[in-house]
């Protein structure tokens, strides 16, 4: 395997990661859980990111590893989605693959909370532009908007939260996955 092949996943483009890239690469681990899928979401080509994660996930890449360091244990969505630049349709596709092939929808960050808050924090984006990850999220039967974190704040208070009208669709779809479910979206105040 070629030590470059870390630096690659992350920095380079396909063709030049292909070239770096050895049978067994796609299922090691790089240490605290690091795998080059990870490392391949974060890669600041959206062409590459797109090529490379799609490639290691043929190859066999777990899309329910966790990584992290000291207890931050993060999963591959916190990796794509915690990235600052997005072009979201051609990105939700590889969202959705990565929900398909096991990655956890629900797993909490201490940094980053739910894979669903990771980007929804991003003001920059606005929820029209953020929809199709959003229907990749409120197309999962097992979303946990009512889990809480060490805070006791659930997902869906976090969203309903949010100062307004910034994200009033997400909160209105929040809403309604719980009341398709038969749960009753609770009342929300701010905690101290």
């Amino acid at each position: 395997m070629s030590t470059d092949v870390w630096f690659l996943a992350a920095n380079a483009p396909f063709d030049e990661f292909v070239a770096a890239f050895q049978p067994g690469d796609a299922v090691r681990d790089f240490g605290e859980g690091q795998t080059l899928l990870h490392r391949s979401l974060t890669n600041g080509n959206l062409s590459a990111r797109l090529a490379i994660s799609s490639f290691l996930l043929d190859e066999g890449a777990d899309a329910t590893a966790l990584s992290g360091v000291g207890g931050e244990r993060n999963t591959v969505l916190h990796a794509l989605l915690g990235r600052g630049d997005h072009d979201v349709p051609a990105e939700a596709p590889l969202l959705r693959r990565l929900v398909d092939a096991g990655a956890d929808i629900n797993h909490f960050s201490g940094r980053f909370r739910t894979p669903l808050l990771t980007i929804t924090r991003q003001a920059k984006f606005s929820d029209a532009t953020l929809a199709p990850f959003y229907d990749v999220f409120f197309a999962q039967s097992h979303l946990e908007l009512l889990a809480t974190a060490k805070d006791r704040r659930s997902v869906y208070e976090s969203i309903q939260l949010m100062g307004e009208p910034r994200r009033s669709d997400l909160k209105a779809r929040a809403a309604d996955y719980l009341t398709a479910r038969g749960q009753q979206p609770p009342e929300t105040t701010a905690k101290e």
